[in-house]
């Protein structure tokens, strides 16, 4: 035993007195390591403590030890490691010369001269303490693993606070050979920057600078992704992006432009940038990140019942070869800290948020800027200055490869349906995309779940007309210390993942070898924003989490007075649990595994479902406010009730129906649902699913099927199955008594042109109008983006006819549909509904 290995043996016994490591991964046999050929092991630095680890380790695992010769006779000049940092770093970067080591040299010498040789470099990382691991004091955050050098003083400190959680991975094996056959591919994906995948073959066949240098960068690139995958990547210093960002040829010609437009000098205009950078950009800091998570750990155990997450498990796989950017539901607040949350616990970097300026207010901005949040403005048309800001920055995220999170929608949904997707986030992503395209973006859709929403009071005050309440400083904390009670499990669902490469291959299929010039902005970029913001609204309702709050308010809220019996409720639970299965709307949903009976004590644990006590059976019922607030929670999985909902509409007013009758009635009004609900089937795949539903309704015994005639029929009036479809039909009811009041108002004007605007406002005075009479204590009839939307979707399929600017009156189009459409209503509804007009016509003359 040499001198040098006695003493690394003795300081490696020294270390793991107090050094404790998680290895990944576990099992050998993932890494594809042949033992017959030789290992070189590749590391970031030449830490000598990174060194002592990775040999603990190997002897562990039984692989070759690192400080052991190469073994083969041509490379046994050389140790079994390798380090990517050059000997003198600061002297290398001042004098911008790339690392060239002999050892790299003379390997590909060797493999030169003995083509049937390989070697096999195993890339390993060493994290001292990750920022994801937990922590109980903010000390550790001061000397946590980072981008950042670390002087043998603080390396120390960091071994000492942090090595009881030191990470060791290790990275899938690049095999580097001398194959000709091989050399043109894998040249190219080299050069072009190519993520290099398990068992990545590298060959040369000339031994050149230029060749080790492709070598050396193949090996750093794969740590770097390692390190950002577990860190995030390394983003500049908020005072350095800020004058980057300034210096932008777009920004400056801005500046300039500003000049022009408010006579002023150039230096006022620069000035005005700056603040506009200060105003936006991130200053995401690890103190403030340990502060927030310990914080926010405080708050989920204490309010809520836990944190469910699903469907996460390619995450760290596309965080590692992809951009990411999350684009979650927005139903509350803190939606938010909810995502970040979750990501921080998965060990993946969290993401820079985009937040309404509303939220950049004293202390609580400061708080949320610090753990990743930008703020945006509602809108900034006819600011170029700030637009130009604002679209630099986002796309300097996207180039640098900083995960991002923004809600398409704008703003929280108060209905619980998922909103309209508003495309500038999504458009100014694609942009910066395209104008640097250094890393691919997979968007990754969110759909967040809740038992209990903490707005519930505020979003019915605002949809019963009430303004909302301006977000200050002295609100928040006084909503904060307001908040008591239990709010039940909240989910996190992953849906599945959008590749922009794909969108725009879809789109334009020539996009990656045309140039991209952004001031031009090309048809085809607009068409892939507006495909690429639908397909995540389809994929959010894609991932939906359906709980026990959902179930019973489905069924609760179709009962004329909000009551039933806990038998027919347990009845009713089990019959949708299996509905939504049989359904198989996305592999991504999650639906409750709880019997009814645990779905039933839930919810009235939640103190959101009453019980009256009774000798022959217990009645559970909604009281007033919560018949109101349970129709959010019924709203967040009507887009996977919505099809055996419209299905059981056509059996309202016929007891019998052919199956090709039922399949047209629904093609008919599907165009709406599918637009105002992202449903993700396509209508040529509708009849298939439409005999699958049916035939789970048959086997629940709401419908019989005649073989013979192919047709379907229901149980006659006073049967219980009646009962039961006649509840299920009525999931989907209010939505459809919106659509049939916004028709039968466009009928009763005849010939005539109606504004867009007007139209609107009357629908929703009408809809008001109905709930008051009827006592319908639905926010649905007082929704205005179901009325603009559906008369967008009116517009679009060609039903209404736009004349002018914002004129509207029918087409012939909908004239030869329309009675086929009012059979899903009942008589008596479109009875109430006709002579409502007829009144409020009087009224108006």
């Amino acid at each position: 035993m040499t001198i040098r290995s006695t003493i690394n043996l003795l300081a490696r016994k020294i270390l793991y007195l107090w050094v404790k490591t998680d290895v990944v991964p576990t099992d050998l046999s993932e890494l594809n390591i042949k033992p017959n050929q030789p290992i070189i092991y590749v590391l970031e630095t030449r830490s000598w403590s990174s060194l002592l680890v990775l040999e603990a380790e190997c002897e562990r695992l039984g692989l070759p030890a690192p400080m052991n010769r190469i073994a083969s006779p041509e490379l046994s000049s050389w140790f079994s490691v390798y380090s990517i940092s050059p000997r003198q770093p600061f002297k290398a970067w001042l004098q911008k010369q790339p690392k060239r080591s002999r050892m790299l040299r003379g390997i590909v010498e060797s493999l030169k001269e003995h083509p049937e040789q390989e070697v096999q470099f195993v890339p390993v990382s060493v994290f001292w303490g990750r920022p994801v691991s937990k922590q109980e004091r903010w000390l550790p955050v001061l000397f946590a693993d980072s981008w950042s050098f670390a002087g043998r003083i603080h390396k120390f400190f960091t071994i000492l606070i942090h090595g009881r959680d030191t990470f060791v991975k290790y990275s899938d094996v690049i095999v580097y050979k001398d194959e000709a056959a091989l050399s043109t591919t894998i040249q190219a994906d080299i050069s072009s920057d190519a993520v290099i995948s398990r068992s990545s073959q590298i060959s040369a066949t000339e031994v050149t600078d230029h060749t080790i240098d492709q070598l050396q960068a193949v090996l750093s690139k794969r740590l770097t992704d390692e390190r950002v995958a577990t860190l995030g990547p390394d983003v500049s210093h908020r005072r350095t992006l800020v004058r980057d960002l300034i210096l932008k040829p777009d920004v400056q010609r801005a500046i300039k432009a500003r000049c022009d437009e408010d006579n002023i000098t150039e230096y006022k205009a620069t000035v005005q940038a700056r603040r506009y950078v200060h105003e936006i950009v991130a200053n995401c800091t690890q103190i403030t990140i340990q502060i927030m998570n310990r914080g926010l750990s405080y708050f989920w155990n204490k309010f809520y019942s836990g944190i469910e997450v699903t469907n996460n498990g390619d995450l760290k796989e596309l965080a590692r070869s992809h951009e990411l950017v999350y684009v979650p539901c927005h139903r509350s607040h803190i939606d938010y800290l909810l995502l970040s949350y979750v990501i921080y616990y998965e060990g993946l970097a969290i993401p820079y948020i985009a937040a309404g300026r509303n939220l950049n207010m004293p202390i609580i901005g400061s708080i949320l800027r610090g753990g990743g949040a930008f703020f945006i403005r509602r809108s900034f048309k006819g600011n170029q200055l700030y637009s130009s800001v604002m679209f630099e920055y986002v796309a300097e995220l996207v180039s640098k490869g900083v995960a991002i999170e923004y809600f398409v929608e704008g703003g929280r949904s108060r209905t619980g349906r998922l909103l309209k997707p508003k495309p500038g986030m999504v458009s100014m992503t694609v942009h910066g995309f395209l104008k640097y395209r250094k890393k691919p973006v997979a968007f990754i859709p969110v759909y967040i779940g809740y038992e209990k929403l903490l707005e519930t009071k505020a979003y019915q005050a605002e949809l019963s007309g009430e303004d909302k309440k301006s977000e200050t400083f002295i609100n928040s904390m006084r909503s904060m210390l307001r908040i008591r009670g239990n709010f039940g499990k909240v989910s996190a669902n992953f849906g599945q993942p959008i590749f922009l490469n794909q969108i725009l291959d879809e789109q334009h299929p020539s996009w990656n070898a045309d140039e991209y010039e952004d001031a031009q902005r090309p048809d085809w970029v607009r068409d892939s924003v507006a495909v690429l913001s639908s397909t995540i609204g389809r994929r959010i309702n894609g991932a939906a989490t359906v709980n026990a709050v959902n179930l019973v308010a489905t069924v609760m809220l179709a009962t004329s007075k909000q009551n039933m019996g806990e038998g027919e409720l347990m009845k009713m639970l089990v019959m949708y649990q299996a509905i939504l299965k049989a359904q198989q709307y996305s592999d991504r949903i999650v639906i409750t595994q709880e019997t009814s009976t645990e779905q039933i004590a839930r919810v009235e644990a939640l103190k959101m479902l009453k019980r009256r006590k009774h000798e022959l059976g217990d009645i559970l019922y909604l009281d007033e406010k919560h018949s109101v607030s349970m129709t959010y929670y019924r709203n967040n999985i009507l887009h996977l009730m919505a099809l055996p909902s419209v299905i059981a509409c056509c059996f309202i007013n016929m007891r019998r129906l052919p199956e090709v009758e039922i399949i047209k009635l629904i093609k008919l009004i599907y165009p709406f649902l599918q637009s105002e609900l992202f449903l993700d089937w396509e209508k040529d795949d509708l009849p298939d699913v439409i005999k699958t539903v049916l035939a789970e309704l048959c086997g629940q015994g709401l419908l019989e099927k005649d073989e013979a005639s192919e047709e379907y029929s229901r149980g006659g009036f006073g049967s219980v199955q009646f009962a039961q479809l006649n509840l299920l039909a009525r999931v989907i009811s209010p939505t459809l008594e919106v659509y049939y009041l916004t028709l039968a108002l466009l009928a009763k004007n005849g010939d005539k042109t109606m504004p867009k605007a007007e139209l609107e406002k009357k629908c929703q005075l009408m809809a008001q109008r109905v709930a008051m009479i009827h006592e319908l204590n639905s926010p649905d009839y007082s929704d205005k983006n179901l009325i603009s939307n559906f008369i967008d979707t009116l517009i679009h399929i060609d039903y209404v006819k736009v004349y002018g600017t914002e004129d509207l009156a029918f087409s012939e189009v909908f004239q030869r549909s329309d009675q086929r459409i009012r059979r899903l209503l009942s008589k008596t509804t479109r009875s109430n509904i006709m002579q409502m007009l007829e009144q409020t016509e009087l009224l108006d003359t």
